[in-house]
């Protein structure tokens, strides 16, 4: 069998255990009870904020522009993410949501409390109405929120399958000097073992991931701020 043929067959095989494993996971999230979740993303919105700094006002760009955290909103039986996007807000950032657009590219608006939302035309997800930015248009990013249904700790992660953070991720290499720290967040049972998630030649590491227990970093991954 040729190089190229046994390359297929691996990453043919990876996709296919990960398609197995997203499944699992799926109905593992489906059947935890809903005091649980909610509890642990109450704890994951502490976690968040205690990773940036606690109580304390972030310090803010010349002419008062605040920082930036890229987030999302969870949907059920996601963690609840809104408890996040509000003790951020509250803390002072620019929290900025992603809108996925064609070509499974993502822009982002900012999100406020009471902002309208919208069904996406893309993808099972709500989206911010407002003015849509380019992510290199963001000044002072400090952290990128990822979605995950599950991490392992060697950073790999498994998602919905969509590939938009995939893609989002691969023009913002962690290599890169202005590299952003970037966390999933998941729930505790979600962080599995290393080498647990099948890797992918299209998969973005991650530098860490935030449970109800708080941050966990990846041995050689960038410092979260």
């Amino acid at each position: 069998m040729s190089p190229a043929l046994r390359d297929t067959d691996r990453h043919g095989s990876a996709s296919a255990d990960k398609a197995a494993l997203r499944a699992e996971l799926r109905a593992a999230r489906a059947a935890m009870v809903p005091g649980d979740r909610r509890k642990q993303s109450e704890a994951l919105a502490h976690a968040v904020t205690e990773h940036l700094g606690g109580g304390a006002a972030p310090g803010r760009m010349p002419g008062g522009a605040r920082p930036v955290v890229t987030a999302y909103l969870g949907i059920d039986p996601e963690p609840d993410t809104t408890l996040i996007l509000e003790a951020l807000y509250r803390r002072g950032f620019d929290v900025v949501l992603p809108i996925c657009e064609p070509a499974y590219r993502m822009s982002w608006t900012s999100w406020s409390p009471g902002v309208a939302l919208q069904r996406s035309v893309r993808a099972p997800v709500a989206e911010p109405v407002g003015p849509r930015r380019a992510f290199d248009q963001l000044a002072d990013v400090r952290l990128i929120l990822v979605p995950a249904l599950g991490v392992d700790l060697s950073g790999q992660r498994v998602g919905q399958g969509g590939g938009y953070y995939d893609r989002f991720l691969a023009h913002h290499p962690l290599a890169a000097s202005n590299a952003v720290p970037r966390l999933g967040v998941v729930y505790r049972s979600e962080v599995l073992p290393a080498g647990a998630v099948p890797a992918e030649p299209h998969d973005q590491p991650l530098t860490g991931v935030l449970t109800a227990d708080g941050l966990h970093r990846f041995e050689g991954g960038t410092e979260p701020v």
